[in-house]
């Protein structure tokens, strides 16, 4: 679940638990500058503390990155995670504006 914070200037985004079925405590939190996102959350890694950072950069008009980095340090970055996005062209791919089956 997504929320904006207007005083704030700040998006907060919740993730759902499968295993509990809520949503967790803590958000991640942050927001967009130009064509840069950049979303942070503390969490854990097997017990042990980490930070998260989800970074989006929109790269055109049709593609954009999305990457999950953790830090141990709380200085230093660890990329574990990367998905590259393409915009679809809906004429291939939708009916009447809705998904082909």
């Amino acid at each position: 679940m997504r929320t904006f914070d207007l005083e704030k200037r700040q998006w907060s985004i919740y993730w759902g638990s499968s295993t509990t079925g809520t949503l967790d405590s803590v958000p991640v939190v942050g927001g967009f500058e130009g064509n840069r996102g950049e979303f942070y959350a503390e969490d854990r890694d097997s017990g042990r503390p980490i930070r998260v950072l989800y970074l989006w950069t929109i790269l055109d008009h049709d593609h954009a990155r999305w990457e999950q980095a953790f830090s141990y340090d709380n200085q230093s970055w660890e990329t574990n995670r990367r998905a590259d996005f393409s915009r679809s062209d809906p004429s291939k791919l939708c009916e009447h504006g809705r998904p082909k089956r």
